[in-house]
């Protein structure tokens, strides 16, 4: 170190020119560093969506999760699998441990799913989860003409969106598909014995394109391919059919030695017996403050600049809105939000550096010595930012919150070294001025090297530190380390070249300050003292304690919400058009409310607003989200909207779900939610325990949004091939085909007609609606039509409109939101309730959500700080080469709870994880103060001083830097304690434990730390 400090003074130009360099590439750092609200993480979770049309949730789960879930659990182990299967569809969810390689993971799963033979109607889509996966930027838009918007969205606006880089999807809501349906004459069809089968295969035999190769010839190479005849709409309607009316009902036997049969088949026209249109089929319906509209969802990829990304979008939004009629209107503009998170947060870090230079003027009475101090912030500031952009990282609530609550202990390294300088001034003024700074330096680099060095080890054990919670506090910890490291380096390289250059010799000795005096006499009465100063202090530390069940505790603190998102589930077997109707009832209502500001309603899409729990969407399924005015929060509305809206699904649907939730941003996951999860082999018995744990959620006033995955029965028919069917020559396939084609449109294919590609439908004008109809379905056999019922028995069957499978056991989840954030006590309430009733005993259940996540990230950073203490005491001994002085020093972490939990129970605030990050580094921070002290302590007794001077010394002199660096720490962490803002809410637990944890450690360890050192100090042995 002492060739470090001469050879910075000895090329003073080289250190400033340094110093310039690191300036000015942090300046440019600020303008190409990527801007975030949060940190991009990507959840170690594989999602499986699987479509399966016109299938039950038994035939789904029989034929799809289940194959899909052996294959699984055969691979790699995983943490979690879950499944949802439901009607034409079902969604797995494979977890894994963050260390894991995601990409391995998924091409071993596709390659274990690929060897099953899974139904050919059966289309598998794979995605990885990420708390970055919601849009960036969405937006309404609303026009008479919807179609004709549709199409220009999808010709213009969508490819140029795509075409900007850093955009990862686009997509379309509210859209509707073209598609051709033949619908043909039942009646017709009969007398001319066809079946929808004989009008398909005739139009695929139509629609075909046969390579033959090529030829040849002068100009080249010339392909030559058959195609098919069907070009138009026009040319389908003169298809020709073959028919044969006398074969209806003939049994096959008879038919070939029937002599009056004609020996040449006749045909009709498609169009004598089908009418053929072009339909827009609706994917979904979505609406803002009751006009329809087209949604347009822009999603970034994971390493793009979300701000950067939403203006070049915003770009290309106003330009296609100028060349339209279109009205537009905006939901989502993260690219706005990262603006105001920054500029809160440059704010409040702006406001503490300046109550920093307030105190460091305040002391040193001298502008230049001041000047000199404060530089150390912009340099380790823009440093700080320069490395994060070199490794990738970008400026976020995380990274910028880092830097705030460091801001403080940025300049304490400076305010000792130029303090001490400083004081040598004053005191030698013998020496040359360049020794001066030399010695002055030197003296303190020892104790200011390892109290920094202490600072940052103290967040190495964050890596132990698991879930998703380690993976957002990590780029918190590298900004705190980096930035201080920056400062130590700016400590020792460039304080003593500035203090070379600019301070004046000879400057006049300060007198002692009452303060000072104050000190003086409390410090030489303790020591006279110094079993009651020890008892004292146990005494308090004993007290302190006694506050943590007062306080509470809390998974992470969550800002004032204004927008929350309501989920209306009718009974499953309601069709798309009866949960529109309610939809418009609903969203007329909530447009009456003085509160509202717009509502933006979708029905029949998946609500998956939060990227980290994806749903399906139902055509049973209606989702609004709910921006509230200025001044109104989810707090105050909810549980009047609650109602409102309960009120008014309950008139029509008695069987209905309500949810309500608040609109999460982007960020970790809400650790609110109370889940209940019950396991059984049986169905009824799972079902009625699902009801008890309900209303068990219910009857909580702690508790909101109660939910359950176990949803209603719903009704199923099922056939069963009697007997008589056999005899009349009719098996399964033949009534699978034939009720097949007259309860649903049947694909024909996609064509190629008046040069657009549309799906062809072929239906018939009636389809069986209701078991009445079906039973009296005809069906050709060998002696005529005869009618279903007469061929297979109609069971009325009850299934799950939903099935839930939680790592291959047959399961279910009741969830609820907490009220308040002290989701702990809530849960063993919630426990003590259950077990208060009778469950049967073939169900067994569990409790998780919130309350497992605070449990495991309290302990792991408990495990942090254990081994975040072991590293400080290492070092400590290191440096001062015996275990003496470090137990000392480490003596002063004991009085930490003191101040903190006092000061969180003052704020009203819970014991957070973002607190316990604050007493993590509170670690780190407080040992400073006593190895300043103690270093010269130690001094003073090397250079012969008896142990009580030589702690009576040390104290007075350090007593001044000590409570700069104390102070500039604190009051550069109040405007963090007292924001409001949501950007700064995690900061905010964490400066308010700070604060309380560095006040009462600073004002003990003046006292107590050199009573217990003139106690032990006696043992402690110089070389």
């Amino acid at each position: 170190m002492k060739k470090i400090i001469d050879f910075s003074l000895k090329n003073s130009v080289a250190m400033i020119m340094l110093t310039i360099l690191v300036v000015i590439t942090g300046y440019i750092s600020t303008n190409t560093i990527k801007l975030e609200n949060y940190p991009n993480v990507e959840v170690p979770t594989l999602m499986i969506q699987v479509a399966y049309p016109n299938h039950s949730s038994e035939e789904a789960e029989k034929d799809i999760t289940l194959p899909i879930e052996e294959a699984i659990e055969n691979i790699a182990p995983y943490e979690e699998l879950t499944s949802t299967t439901q009607d034409n569809s079902t969604m797995i969810q494979v977890s894994y441990n963050f260390n894991e390689d995601m990409e391995e993971r998924e091409r071993e799963i596709q390659s274990a799913i690929s060897k099953l033979k899974l139904p050919e109607d059966a289309t598998l889509t794979y995605k990885r989860l990420s708390t970055s996966a919601k849009p960036i930027y969405q937006i309404a838009l609303a026009d008479e003409e919807l179609t004709a918007l549709q199409e220009n969205i999808t010709d213009t606006l969508t490819p140029q969106l795509q075409n900007i880089a850093g955009v990862s999807d686009v997509t379309v809501s509210g859209t509707t598909t073209s598609k051709l349906v033949v619908e043909v004459d039942e009646e017709k069809a009969a007398e001319n014995g066809l079946t929808i089968a004989n009008i398909i295969q005739v139009l695929n035999e139509k629609n075909y394109v046969l390579p033959l190769g090529s030829l040849e010839e002068e100009e080249g190479k010339i392909p030559v391919s058959m195609e098919g005849n069907l070009s138009s709409i026009e040319d389908m309607k003169g298809v020709q059919i073959p028919v044969a009316p006398s074969q209806q009902g003939i049994p096959p036997n008879e038919k070939a030695t029937n002599p009056s049969q004609p020996q040449k088949p006749t045909f009709i026209s498609l169009s004598e017996i089908a009418q053929i249109k072009e339909v827009e089929e609706e994917n979904g319906i979505t609406r803002y403050n009751g006009e329809p509209t087209l949604i347009v969802n822009v999603k970034k990829t994971q390493d793009a600049n979300t701000a950067e990304v939403v203006e070049l979008v915003k770009e290309e939004v106003k330009e296609f809105h100028a060349s339209s009629d279109s009205e537009l209107y905006t939901i989502i503009d993260q690219g706005k939000e990262v603006e105001k998170s920054v500029k809160s947060l440059l704010k409040e870090g702006g406001f503490g550096a300046l109550f920093t230079i307030i105190i460091i003027l305040l002391f040193l009475r001298n502008i230049r010595s001041t000047v000199i101090a404060i530089l150390s912030l912009p340099i380790s500031i823009l440093g700080t930012i320069a490395v994060l952009d070199y490794f990738g990282y970008s400026l976020n609530i995380m990274t910028l919150g880092g830097i705030a609550v460091s801001v403080g202990r940025i300049v304490d390294d400076s305010i000792v070294v130029i303090e001490n300088i400083f004081q040598w001034m004053q005191k030698k003024k013998n020496l040359s001025k360049r020794d001066i700074i030399f010695n002055a330096t030197k003296e303190v680099i020892g104790a200011v090297t390892s109290s920094t060095v202490a600072t940052i080890v103290v967040f190495l054990p964050l890596a132990f530190v698991g879930g998703i919670v380690g993976e957002f506090f990590k780029p918190f910890s590298i900004a705190v380390v980096t930035s201080i490291a920056l400062s130590l380096l700016v400590a020792f390289m460039l304080i003593p070249v500035l203090a070379l250059t600019l301070l004046k010799e000879g400057s006049q000795e300060e007198k002692q300050g009452w303060i000072q005096k104050a000190y003086d006499r409390l410090l030489r009465g303790s020591l006279n003292y110094k079993m009651m100063v020890i008892i004292s202090a146990f005494v308090l530390l004993a007290g302190a304690l006694f506050m943590v069940p007062a306080i509470g505790k809390s998974f992470l603190p969550s800002g004032p919400a204004t927008a929350l998102e309501v989920e209306v589930e009718l009974p499953a077997s309601t069709t798309l058009e009866k949960t529109n109707s309610m939809a418009k009832e609903i969203e007329e209502l909530l447009m009456e409310d003085t509160a509202i500001e717009y509502v933006q309603g979708s029905v029949g899409l998946a609500n998956n607003s939060n990227p980290l729990k994806q749903k399906a969407s139902s055509d049973y399924k209606a989702t609004f989200f709910i921006q509230l005015k200025d001044g109104y929060t989810v707090t105050m509305e909810r549980k009047g909207l609650e109602d409102e809206i309960a009120a008014q699904v309950t008139k029509t649907y008695e069987e209905s779900t309500l949810r309500i939730n608040e609109v999460q941003q982007e960020g970790p996951p809400s650790s609110k939610t109370i889940d209940i999860t019950l396991y059984g082999e049986n169905l009824e018995a799972l079902l009625h325990a699902a009801d008890q744990v309900k209303g068990v959620l219910q009857e909580n006033d702690q508790l909101t949004d109660v939910s359950s995955s176990a949803q209603q029965l719903q009704t199923k028919y099922k056939l069963e091939l009697k007997e008589e069917a056999v005899e009349l020559g009719v098996d399964q396939f033949t009534i699978y085909q034939q009720v097949n084609e007259k309860m649903n449109e049947l694909s024909a294919g996609v064509m190629n007609l008046d040069k657009k590609e549309l799906e062809v439908f072929v239906t018939y004008n009636e389809l069986v609606r209701d078991k009445k109809e079906l039973e009296n379905t005809e069906i050709l056999t060998q002696q005529g039509p005869k009618p279903l019922i007469e061929l297979a028995t109609i069971e009325e069957m009850s299934i799950p409109a939903t099935i839930q499978h939680k790592d291959g056991k047959l399961a279910y989840t009741l969830s609820a939101e907490s009220v308040s954030e002290e989701v702990g006590v809530i849960t063993e309430q919630v426990e003590g309730d259950l077990a208060s009733i009778v469950i049967s005993d073939e169900v067994e259940w569990e409790v998780g959500g919130g309350q497992e996540m605070m449990t495991e990230g309290f302990y792991d950073l408990g495990i942090a700080m254990m081994i975040a203490v072991g590293l400080v005491f290492l070092t400590l001994t290191i440096t001062y080469g015996g275990v003496i002085t470090p137990f000392v020093i480490l003596s002063s972490l004991i009085f930490v709870p003191i101040g903190s939990l006092g000061a969180l129970l003052i704020a009203g605030e819970t014991l957070s994880m973002s607190g316990m990050i604050g007493m993590l580094m509170l670690i780190g921070i407080v040992v400073t103060n006593a190895v300043v002290m103690l270093d010269r302590v130690e001094a003073n007794r090397i250079s012969g001083m008896a142990l009580e001077h030589a702690v009576i010394e040390a104290c007075n002199t350090r007593f001044r830097p000590i409570i700069m660096t104390a102070l500039a720490t604190i009051l550069a962490l109040v405007p963090l304690a007292l924001s409001t803002s949501s950007s700064g809410v995690i900061s905010k637990g964490l400066a308010i434990t700070v604060i309380g944890g560095l006040t009462t450690s600073t004002l003990l360890t003046l006292v107590f730390i050199p009573v217990l050192y003139s106690i032990i100090g006696k043992w402690r042995r110089f070389s």
